[in-house]
């Protein structure tokens, strides 16, 4: 209701000519690597406003842009902040930072992936 949304909507017209799946891609990597160091719902929380008046700016339907927050906010796999889970995995003692970093990163880019099929592909038919 602070208008923030469709502000920042109208300022990024200039992506009107990028393709979709771009946009898609884009948005699901933003959100996987910030929800690396950031709560995954309070991301999820800021970012469904403003991708939705994103949306609605560029003229195409709002769960394009939205159904890529919700599903990238749930792949934060390389470090220990990222979830409990990890920070379990973590206090183990049998894996460093380092460690993480490599299988998470790697897990990120497959989740980058499918994020962006799902949205662009099935979630059409689905919605």
């Amino acid at each position: 209701s602070s208008g923030l949304g469709g502000w920042i909507g109208q300022g990024l017209i200039v992506l009107e000519n990028v393709p979709p799946i771009v946009l898609i891609l884009a948005v699901a990597t933003l959100i996987i690597f910030l929800t690396e160091i950031t709560s995954n719902v309070a991301t999820t929380s800021t970012f469904l406003p403003v991708v939705g008046a994103v949306a609605v700016a560029l003229g195409i339907a709002p769960v394009a842009l939205t159904i890529p927050v919700v599903l990238a906010a749930s792949c934060a796999f390389m470090l220990p902040v990222a979830t409990p889970p990890n920070a379990i995995v973590f206090g183990s003692g049998k894996l460093t930072i380092p460690d993480m970093i490599r299988a998470g990163f790697a897990l990120n880019i497959i989740g980058m992936i499918l994020v962006t099929i799902f949205a662009f592909y099935l979630a059409p038919m689905i919605f």
